[in-house]
């Protein structure tokens, strides 16, 4: 190879290597939400080290993962909240399923499933974990409060209406797994005091 390529060549290499290098490698790593059984974690990645690790700046986080423990290799990505932030993640006490809330927006949350099969985690559709409420919604907030037993989920839901504060209305539910259809079905609810 001649001279002059050469040297071209060596170029691209040097400034290939420097692009491939500007993607900054994770920072700091936080460790959190461990399955009862010790074999899982969340871990949420960051460009740099938090002011305070129990508080992370949503514009920090790179990613958020299910990871193995102590390996830390991926069994998932998790979606993050509208604005980058991590959600917690409750865990069934058999550590198979869990569950978070994830805003979607400023006026909504919503409960996203997830199953462990083996070292790998599946979503499940839960466009049906809420309640059917009549009226003029406009904010809507369902979050997840524990696992009842694996494939068994309490839930919470409040509701704000169009029109004016203080008309919302609340509602706590439980939605069961069935394997049928493979989608989760409320088999309880009742009504509690509304959170504005």
């Amino acid at each position: 190879m001649k001279g002059p390529l050469r040297w071209a060549l060596f170029a691209w290499f040097v400034a290939l290597n420097q692009s491939i290098n500007a993607q900054e490698p994770t920072k700091f790593e936080k460790i959190r939400d461990i399955s009862p059984d010790g074999k899982f974690a969340v871990r949420i990645s960051c460009s740099s080290e938090p002011e305070d690790p129990n508080n992370i700046d949503p514009g920090l986080i790179t990613a958020v993962e299910i990871v193995s423990l102590p390996s830390k290799q991926v069994a998932t990505d998790l979606p993050q909240n509208y604005d980058g932030g991590a959600a917690h993640v409750i865990w069934s006490q058999d550590s198979k399923w869990i569950a978070l809330s994830l805003s979607v927006g400023p006026r909504v949350t919503e409960t996203y499933v997830y199953h462990r099969s083996g070292d790998t985690f599946a979503e499940f559709n839960t466009d049906n974990l809420q309640v059917d409420v009549k009226g003029d919604v406009r904010n809507d907030y369902v979050r997840p409060i524990r696992w009842v037993k694996p494939g068994v989920l309490l839930l919470e839901e409040h509701v704000l209406f169009r029109g004016g504060y203080g008309k919302g209305a609340g509602y706590q539910f439980t939605a069961s797994f069935d394997e049928k259809t493979g989608k989760f079905r409320i088999i309880s609810k009742k009504k509690i005091p509304s959170k504005e």
